[in-house]
C-alpha cells in the first residue's frame, strides 16, 4: 500500500506550502488538470486559481507543467498560455512523467506531483521517486468512485 500513499494531503491546491517544498528541495511540480486546477468540464480558470499560480511563480523558484490524461480544452485557455501543458499523457505511465521532467528540467527526487488520481497521480508519481501530493477538490461530488477514494485515503493514513 504505500506506493499509492501520498507525501500529503490537502483540500486544495490552495494549501500547498511552496516554502515546505523548496525546503524540500523541490525544484519542479507535475499538476494534475481535472478536479485538481479545474472542475471536470469547466469552461474557464477561476480568477482565483490565475492569482494563485501567478503568485506561486513569482514567490518561489519552483517550475509548473500541467500533465493530463484528458484532451486540451477547446477554447483558448489563459493558463494554458502561462503553463507548459502535455495533455492525453498517458499517466500513470512512466513515459508521461519523463516527458514532463523533461520539460522541467528536474529530476525525479526534486519533483512533486499533485493530483486527485490515486493510480493516475500517486500511484505514477510514487513509483518514480516524486514527492505525491493528494488533493480532494471542494466541488468534487459525492459518488461510488469518490467514495472509494476517500476509503483508501483514510487507510492510508493509518
Amino acid at each position: 500500500m504505500p506506493i499509492f500513499k501520498p507525501s500529503q494531503i490537502a483540500h486544495s491546491i490552495y494549501e500547498i506550502d511552496g516554502d515546505a517544498l523548496q525546503r524540500a528541495g523541490i525544484k519542479g511540480i507535475i499538476l494534475d488538470w481535472n478536479n485538481t486546477l479545474m472542475k471536470k468540464n469547466a469552461e474557464s480558470v477561476s480568477d482565483a486559481l490565475i492569482t494563485w499560480l501567478k503568485n506561486f511563480q513569482s514567490r518561489y523558484a519552483i517550475k509548473l507543467i500541467i500533465v493530463s490524461n484528458s484532451k486540451p480544452p477547446t477554447q483558448e485557455n489563459v493558463l494554458i498560455n502561462e503553463i507548459p501543458a502535455l495533455f492525453e499523457a498517458g499517466k500513470p505511465k512512466k513515459k508521461a512523467f519523463i516527458n514532463a521532467l523533461n520539460i522541467l528540467g528536474t529530476r525525479r527526487n526534486e519533483t512533486a506531483v499533485i493530483g486527485n488520481g490515486i493510480i493516475t497521480d500517486l500511484w505514477g508519481g510514487n513509483r518514480l521517486g516524486m514527492y505525491t501530493i493528494f488533493v480532494s477538490p471542494s466541488w468534487t461530488k459525492p459518488h461510488f468512485i469518490g467514495m472509494v477514494k476517500r476509503l483508501v485515503v483514510k487507510v492510508l493514513r493509518v
